[in-house]
């Protein structure tokens, strides 16, 4: 999968976890890969994604609705496409 900001693959690190709430599900997420703090949150987001160039203005954007991992310490974030909007993605990049 696309990993955007160093994504988050959901591989677990050096016994960094940290358990949130969010949606009434208790997730289990990995440490900030920017400051180490386990002081993190999933939201729902909204990502409208535009190619760069002279090129990418021909082709349209494409909008997706990633989680995004925000760590409430330092500001990083980091999210994974999901699987039909990254087809979706490598379909227009190769157009």
């Amino acid at each position: 999968m696309l990993l955007a900001g160093g994504g988050f693959n959901g591989v677990m690190g050096a016994g960094l976890v940290a358990e949130i709430k969010a949606d009434r599900e208790e997730k289990t997420l990995m440490a900030c890969r920017s400051c180490g703090s386990e002081n993190q949150t999933e939201l729902g987001a909204e990502i409208n994604i535009h190619f760069p160039g002279r090129k990418g203005l021909d082709k349209p954007a494409v909008l997706v609705f990633p989680k995004l991992v925000v760590c409430l310490d330092c500001g990083f974030a980091q999210f994974t496409l999901p699987e039909a909007e990254l087809l979706l993605l490598g379909e227009r990049v190769a157009a």
